[in-house]
Formats: C-alpha cells, structure tokens, sequence
C-alpha cells in the first residue's frame, strides 16, 4: 500500500501533487525543527531546504527526534535532512545549508523570492525571527511562524499581501536585567547569586583574571581582601601538578571560602555597603567552614539527587570537591551550564552566597541549572503538537497558492492563529484558533511611511555607535543607508561607496556633514537587502529619570548612553563603562552567533510566548501597541 494513499483520501489529488511539487524552506533543525522535517517527509513534501547553523549537542537528543549518540558532533541540518530523507516514501531533495539567517551574503530577499512558495521557522530567538520576518515580507514568500516555552507554544501565519500583522506587529517583551551593583553588593533573589557564582567561576578558572566583575586590582587604593586568595589558587591551577597533596588543596580552597564569604563581608559590614540591602548579611562561621571542608562531597554519594537541596555544610564540601577535580582534570575556561563541573560549581558557590545573604529558596543542581543556563525547560510534544499545526497551515497556503494562482494573499480569512496552552480553557480546551490580526498601524516593518521619535544626547555619541546600537541593534537594519535632510551620509551593502563615507564613522553626530544629527534632525535610514526604510525625528535630551528604586546605577556614563525610541522609558545601552547587566545575547550580532555572556541575567526567554495561556486579544486591542516597546533591550 502506498504509505500516501491516506493523505490523497484526506487532501485530494490535486492537492497532494502540489504539495509534491512545493518548494519548502525550512528555518531551523532542532525541537520543532525535527518534529517538521519528520512530519514534512511523511506527508509527502518532496523538495525541502533546511537553514541552521548549530551542530548537535548530546542535551539535544533526548527532544530532538531525529538524532542518536553518533551524530554528536555533526551539523543538524546535514542529519536531519538525511534522517527525514530515509522516511519518506519516495525519492526526495532535502538540501542542508550550514548557515546563519542572519547572513544577508548568504540569506537573503532574493533566495527566498526565486526558490521557495513557503517558509517554515522553527527558531528559538527573537533576532533570528525578525530577521526571516522581514526576508519573507520583502520577498513576497508566505511564512508560518511558531514557538514553543515549556507546554506553551503558538503558530501564526505571516503573509504581506494578505494584509495580516506581521511578527513585529507584536510587542516583544524583553528581558529582564540588573545593575551589577546589585549583584556585587545587594543581591536579594537566586538569580542574583547565580550570576555572581558565574563570575567567581570566571575569576577563577578564565585566562584574563581581569575579565570577571569580581576582579579588584591588587595595587589599587582599596585594599583587595578577596585576591591574594584568587591569586594563590590560580597559581596552583597554572603549575598543573597532580602531585599537589590534598592538604594544600584544601587549603586552597579554605582560604577562599574564608576570604569570599567571611572577610570580605565583614570588611564591608565595617564599610556600610550593605544599608541598601533587604537583609543585611552574616558572614560565615570560621569553625564551620573548618569543619566541613573534611566532608565528603554530596555529589560522590550514592544517594545524591540533582534536586536534593544542599545544606551549608553539603556546599562547602561540595565546592572543595570542584577545586580539587578542576586543579587534577580538565576544566573549562568559561562557564558552561551543561558542563557538570562548571555547574556544580555555580550551585554551591551561589547557594552559600544565598545562605549568607539569607536569600531563599535555596536551590537544587536542577533548578540553579535552569536559571544559570536561562532554561525553560523544553517540552518534546509541545514541539511535536506545534509542527503539526504548522503543516495544517502550510496545507491552507498551499491550496490558496493552487486555486489563485499567484504565490501569497487571500490567507486572512483562511488561516488561523493557534495557541497551545498549558491549562485548559472553560470549554476544556488545550488548543485554540483565532482569526490572524490585522497589521498594526504603527509597526515600521510591514506599514509604509513610518516615522519614530528618538529621545537622545546627540552630543555623547559618535556615528559609528549611533549605527551599531540604535540603527542596527534596536531597529534590527543589516545593510543601512542614512540620510540626514535629504542627504546621504553612509551606505551599506553591495555597491556601496565606502570610501566616500567610511570618515564619518568615527565622527560625533553634531559634527556629520549637512549640519550633522543635532535637535530636531530627520533622518531617512533604508535597507534594500530588506526593503525596509524609517524616518527617525530626533529629539535632544540631558536628563533622565531614574526608572525604579533598584535602578541604582550611577549617573554620568550611565545618562550618557541612555536613548528612547519611540517609547515612554530611556534604554541604557551597554558600553564599556556601562554598570548594567544586560540582557541574554549581543543583538548585534548575527543570531546564530549570539554569545552566553556570563555577566547576563535574564528571566524571560521570548516575551511573545508569555501570554499564551491567557485568552488571545481582539485585533483592535493590540493594533494600537507602539511597536517602539517590542524594540526595546537593554544592550
């Protein structure tokens, strides 16, 4: 029997030949990725190309169906091509591209707009998405759109000429973050003392000392407690003698504990740094420390669980444990969250930090994983429930393409926005359908003619940050043309003249040619690789309100970098001299390259899943929501 037999009885003939027939681009190899190249071969899609990046990872394979222990190593698109090849019933062309989306050389408007009649995306990351967002809307390519967090997850359908919003349409919420004076000194939730964990791992066990936020200059004025220690110890790791007795390895590691979680407390305690602080701080026992390091380390025991909580004593024994391994085996530079070591390092280090600043709750190896490696945890058949909507969706599109002819519109009454939900609704539903929106007036992609206000002080900045933060970070521009008053004073991309322009990069913005960006300057920035283009009206500003109690950041370098982009709250950008920590990932960097920085802390992954549980607005209710606030990061 014919494996399509079943779907010809379902879609009729016509239907399953162009789906035969389709050209499908396909955006990412992993959860949901796998889950729709699997359900692709099955339902008879012949001629498919996959775009990701990554290679796999031994935590993929227990979501990510279509890989196994031997393909470690490997570029997902590569295997899952050939996995999802072997299923299907006839001969198929599933074609790997190793590769980043947000390469415009590579991806770009116009290999879109010449090879496929879909796309498919199944990416974990809010540049990424943007980014194929506006190749599809620019190349006239119908795209569907999907995501999953934990049991949540929705899949939408985004098609220009069908006059539905677009994904930028919709606010973004962003991530979470916090000063590093709150992580250095008043620290009042896990998270905090996480992050502090992965910079001591930093000071620790990285090359440059000096990288970590917990360095102190040793010939500063301020006489450094913590970093006689930290010195001692890196010695003993750079010597790399297995002959070191475990005496002088404890003592290593006593000296630390002392010097981090008693000494240098109580020093700041004499100082009064902590008055800020919801709880003031009590340093460690000096016999306690002591008498646990002797402990055995929970971890070495057979009854040991990840998601037992530690006591002090487990912590301390536990953290003496990791010094030795690391100074006898291989230890990673940076911090890693799937590295046991790495992790199991952060646990303690963060947990005692927790005890002595009376922090709760106190957290297992499972749960500091989570919020270390910023994890929600993913859920296979929530990715598995997403692909397969996406293929209802590509079946709709697919047979509008075939009765009208032409390759987009007519998809807004015919497609749906599906939710998938955690709990179910009074109708005892876990999978609802809501008719797609309408664009919303004010997004700057996929609406003409759009002009957003910028708040900045024009005389702090040079172009050159002006392009990197705000043009191409914020606003997401890959190849950008300026023009101040008509005038064109840089150019980007293919055919551009950078000699002309390339002086006035290191420029202030008051000092750019045509009377430069200053008080009430208009400014016309396009992207052709995008077909995209904004005006942007600036606005001269000094001063800005401090936004909450816990923003205690210092002004001066602070207020300098601060801007606001058609919303009602200043962005602090991330510069050298910022004391911010920001948000996961660099924006301005292609997605798949994004980096874990270790000095972020971040509580939400992608804000546009987060009210997935609730009843989705009317589109007259969020066609009214600044698209400014979707935009804002603290980078």
């Amino acid at each position: 029997m014919n494996q399509l037999t079943g779907m010809e009885a379902t879609v009729g003939s016509d239907l399953l030949q162009k789906i035969r027939d389709a050209q499908l681009l396909v955006v990412g190899a992993g959860g949901i990725g796998c889950e729709l190249l699997k359900n692709l071969a099955l339902c008879g899609f012949r001629k498919v190309h996959v775009i990701d990046l990554d290679t796999i990872d031994v935590s993929n394979l227990n979501r990510q169906l279509l890989f196994r222990s031997q393909h470690v190593g490997q570029p997902k698109c590569t295997v899952a091509c050939q996995v999802a090849a072997n299923m299907a019933s006839s001969q198929v062309e599933y074609i790997p591209h190793l590769g980043n989306v947000c390469d415009n050389s590579f991806f770009n408007t116009q290999f879109v707009q010449q090879n496929f009649d879909l796309v498919l995306n199944a990416l974990d990351n809010v540049t990424a998405r943007r980014r194929v967002n506006r190749i599809c809307l620019a190349a006239g390519v119908p795209l569907v759109e999907a995501g999953t967090t934990g049991y949540l997850g929705q899949v939408n359908v985004i098609d220009k000429e069908s006059g539905v919003a677009c994904y930028e349409c919709k606010t973004q919420e962003t991530q979470k973050v916090y000063p590093i004076c709150t992580i250095r000194s008043t620290p009042s939730m896990p998270v905090h003392t996480i992050v502090w964990a992965k910079e001591f791992y930093k000071l620790l066990f990285h090359e440059k000392v000096e990288e970590s936020m917990l360095y102190e200059d040793p010939d500063g004025p301020d006489n450094s407690v913590v970093m006689e220690a930290v010195s001692d110890f890196r010695k003993i790791m750079a010597a790399n003698d297995d002959g070191n007795s475990n005496s002088a390895k404890q003592q290593a590691a006593k000296k630390l504990l002392h010097k981090f979680y008693r000494d240098e407390i109580i020093k700041q305690l004499d100082m009064d740094r902590y008055k800020t602080a919801l709880k003031t701080p009590v340093p460690m026992d000096a016999k306690a420390i002591d008498s646990a390091i002797e402990q055995t380390a929970p971890f070495k025991t057979a009854k040991y669980k990840q998601t037992d909580i530690p006591t002090i004593t487990d912590c301390i024994a536990e953290f003496v444990d990791c010094l030795q391994e690391a100074q006898t085996g291989q230890v990673l530079p940076s911090f890693d969250k799937d590295d046991l070591l790495s992790m199991r390092f952060v646990t303690v280090t963060s947990n005692l930090r927790s005890y002595v600043f009376g922090i709760e709750p106190i957290q297992s190896f499972y749960s500091a994983k989570g919020i270390a490696g910023n994890i929600i945890p993913a859920i296979a058949t929530t990715n598995a429930i997403a692909a397969g909507l996406q293929i209802l969706q590509a079946f709709i599109i697919l047979r509008q393409q075939k009765e009208s002819g032409n390759k987009s519109g007519g998809l807004a009454t015919k497609c749906r926005y599906g939710n998938i939900l955690r709990e179910t609704t009074r109708n005892g539903q876990l999978l609802t359908a809501a008719s797609l929106e309408p664009p919303n007036p004010k997004c700057y992609v996929c609406r003409k003619a759009a002009s957003i206000p910028l708040a900045m002080n024009v005389n702090n900045w040079t172009f050159a940050e002006f392009l990197e933060k705000i043009v191409k970070q914020e606003l997401g521009f890959a190849e950008p043309s300026v023009m101040i008053e008509g005038n064109c004073v840089w150019e980007e991309g293919e055919g551009a003249d950078v000699e002309s322009f390339g002086e006035n990069a290191g420029k202030m913005l008051t000092a750019l040619p045509y009377g430069g960006i200053k008080n009430g300057a208009t400014l016309l920035i396009d992207d052709f690789s995008q077909e995209l283009e904004v005006e942007i009206v600036v606005t001269q500003q000094d001063v800005w309100e401090k936004e909450t109690d816990e923003d205690t950041s210092s002004e001066g370098d602070e207020n300098k970098y601060k801007f606001n982009l058609g919303s009602s709250k200043p962005v602090p950008v991330k510069s050298d001299s910022s004391n911010l920590v920001g948000a996961d990932g660099v924006a301005s960097k292609p997605a798949a390259e994004e980096e874990d920085d270790d000095d972020d802390v971040v509580e939400v992954m992608d804000g546009s899943l987060a009210d997935l549980d609730k009843k989705r607005p009317a589109a007259d209710e969020s066609a009214g929501s600044s698209p400014a606030k979707k935009r804002r990061t603290m980078k």
